[in-house]
This record gives C-alpha cells, structure tokens and sequence, in this order.
C-alpha cells in the first residue's frame, strides 16, 4: 500500500468515525432536547409557584401526624383538609424537618415527579414493546418526557405537587414487571399494597389479583396495606382513629364533588343531571361498573395482555371512586402507549392514541363555568367538555370490551377450525 492510500484509509476512518458519531448524537439529540425542556419547565414550576397539595402534605401531614389535628387543621389561606391516610402523613413527616425553604423541598419532589415519569414511561414502552433494546427503551422514553409533562393530568400533577406519578409507577413495576431490586425480587404485590398506603385507590387491584389467580400476590398487597397502618396506628394512635372513624367517610372534605375537576362517574351524572344524586341512588351504578370492569380486566389480562388488565383496572377505579380529580388520571401516559405501540393494540389504535394526547393537551374541561355552583349549571356542549376525560374513560372501557370480546371470538373460530 503506497503512502497516499495509506492517508486516504486512514482519512476515511476518520469520516467514518465522525459519522458514527453523529448518528449517535443525532439518534438521542431529541431524546437530550426533549428531557431537558421537560427539567427546566418542571423547575420553573418548582421555583415560581405554589405546590399546595405538597404544602398539605408537609405542612399537615408532616406537622400534625403525631396529634390529634391532623383531619381538623386546614392548610393556612386555603381550606384545603389532609385527606390521605395516616401512612401518608407519616412518610412526609421527615421532609417537614429536612426542608427550611418552600422551593428546596418543591424542587426536591418535583426532581422526584420526573423521575418517576420517566420511569412510567420506561416500563409502558418496555411492556408494549419487548423487543427494544434497554437503550431504545430508554431514547424513547427521553424523547417523550416533554410531550408526556405536557399532558394535562401530569402536568397538574407536577404544578401541585402529587403523588399520582410515583403511584402509578409503583403498581406497574409491581404487577407488571419481574419486579427486580439488585439481584432479588420483590413480592408480587408489595408495592401495591405500599400505594394503597398512602392512597386507597390502588387497593382495587387486590380483586384484580384474585380474579387472575394470583392469590398469593393479593394476600401480599392487602398484608402490606394493614401492616403500613398497623405501625402508623401504633406511632399516631390519634390520628388514625380519626381517619378510620370520621374522614374516611366524608369525601366532600376533599372539596366540591360535582367540580369538573373531580372526573369519576358519580360527579359525571350530576353535572349531567343538574343536580347532586344522593348515595342510595349511585351506589347500584358504582357496583356494577365496578364488578364488571373487575371482570372485563380479568378476561383482558387472559386473552389479551396483562398491560391492557392493568389498564382497564385502573380505568375503572377512576370511574368509580369517590374522587377522581385530574391529577389522578396520569394513567393515560401508559394507555396512550399502550394504544400506539402494542402488538394487542386496536386496529386503529394509533390514531385513538393521537386523539386521546390532543384531548389531555387541551383539556377541554378547564374551558367550562366551574365556579360556585355553575358546574351543575352546563348546557350541551359544555357538558361535553366538561365531562370529556370521563367519557374518554368509558370509550377506553367500551373499547377495551370489544376488542376482547373479538379475541374470544377468533379463538373460538380457530379452535373451530383445528378441530
């Protein structure tokens, strides 16, 4: 090889070098853009507002979970109550004592919120698509933090300083994945059973888990949930006869139910209906829809996937449970994947998926009369956007019900045909 070919290989490998790097750079420079957009924004929200669901859990939980006030103070200017369990209270009575300024801890939990949105979003694009490559997973799950931050219900989330992205991520991990600390496995169940803890919507999922036979898995979220209040009983005795005896049962102490903020079933019918319906008149409704979305989740996790169980599980938690405010609903982060990117995915899923992240970036509900009483004063088409997250669940649910309706069938047409 003479000198000259000898520059022009080496000059090549040079180029090609160079070339690899860039498609490198270039292959995770939305990922770095989007990731840091989405930190910064989540900063400035840190910074320059108010988180007041992080002030109540700090300011009330934190303070008074070791007294008989917890469910009686409400945070200073706002008539905001405690509303969470007494577990809660005490999992944030360290963050009351480690935190002397508003933005140190309002920057420390809102860090925490990303990272658990960016661990929502790792775990749904693992799900939905097993065959990426952890690096894959992960590049995508960069580039979609912006547009995922930007979703109302996360957002909200992020603003007010909720714990709805670190339960989310905790039950999916749970029920979802091989659940992985290190080199051991956590039991199936007890993050779950942890969630429930500090929030009593998870707990709906122990049926779940009865319903598909993971009995086992069930036995250990709801064990995980009592010891959690055991020990919270044993340390805050007071506190915990006053949630389990009196705030249990007052929901109306979390605010105005019929407000269009609050997207479960019951608040639905009333803004439809023009009027509050009393308990003995909704309560036959909730306990269909829950048994029935129980079931259909059941038969969803057998003949289609586990993702689309969990998903049709939580959906219907947020139908039924007493509040369901918008910050609950960041379970439309894995459901959007779940309809773009899954094999069990609906014939038109992409497009329902692209419909569902324009509805929750617009947020039509936040377009209506929501104050004092006009909730209850909507006519037709504000009722349609005010009501269109809730209705954007029961399409989810009536959906999710066809397309396992249809799996049943084809495998009965197949079953037929090899016989």
């Amino acid at each position: 090889m003479t000198t000259l070919d000898q520059h022009f290989v080496r000059g090549q490998s040079r180029l090609s070098a160079r070339a690899s790097w860039l498609r490198r750079l270039t292959g995770w420079g939305p990922a770095v853009v989007s990731f840091a957009a989405a930190f910064a924004y989540g900063l400035y929200i840190a910074l320059r507002t108010y988180e007041v669901d992080l002030g109540v859990y700090l300011r009330l939980g934190g303070r008074y979970i070791f007294t008989s006030h917890l469910y009686s103070f409400a945070l200073p200017n706002t008539s905001l109550l405690f509303t969470y369990p007494p577990f809660a209270a005490l999992l944030f009575a360290p963050w009351q004592r480690m935190f002397s300024t508003v933005h140190s801890v309002q920057t420390t939990w809102t860090v925490c919120n990303l990272v658990a949105l960016i661990g929502l979003l790792v775990i749904s694009i693992r799900l939905v698509k097993p065959d990426f490559s952890t690096a894959s997973a992960w590049r995508l799950a960069l580039v979609l933090t912006l547009p995922a931050l930007l979703l109302n219900p996360v957002l909200v989330t992020v603003g007010f300083g909720q714990v709805n992205l670190v339960v989310a991520f905790l039950v999916m991990w749970d029920l979802l994945t091989p659940r992985r600390i290190g080199r051991r496995h956590a039991p199936l169940g007890i993050a779950t059973g942890l969630s429930a803890a500090v929030k009593l919507t998870p707990l709906l999922f122990v049926p779940y888990l009865v319903l598909t036979r993971r009995f086992r898995g069930a036995l250990t979220c709801l064990l995980t949930f009592l010891a959690c209040e055991l020990v919270t009983f044993l340390v805050s005795p007071a506190s915990s006869r006053a949630y389990w005896t009196k705030a249990l049962f007052r929901p109306g102490r979390a605010g105005q139910l019929s407000f269009v903020g609050n997207q479960n079933l019951w608040a639905m019918l009333e803004r439809v209906n023009h009027e509050l319906l009393g308990a003995p008149l909704i309560a036959p409704v909730l306990v269909a829809v829950t048994a029935g979305g129980l079931w259909l989740a059941s038969l969803a996790h057998r003949r289609t996937s586990p993702v689309l169980g969990v998903l049709i599980c939580a959906a219907t938690c947020l139908l039924v449970s007493p509040i369901s405010w918008v910050h609950h609903m960041v379970w439309v982060v894995p459901a959007i994947l779940w309809l773009a990117l899954a094999d069990d995915r609906p014939r038109r899923g992409r497009v329902m998926a692209a419909g569902a992240a324009v509805l929750f970036w617009s947020a039509p509900i936040w377009w209506v009369p929501y104050k004092h009483t006009s909730d209850l004063q909507l006519n037709a088409w504000e009722l349609i956007a005010g009501n269109s997250f809730s209705v954007a669940i029961v399409i989810f649910i009536c959906g999710a019900a066809v397309l396992v309706a249809r799996q049943r069938s084809n495998q009965r047409d197949h079953g037929v045909q090899l016989g």
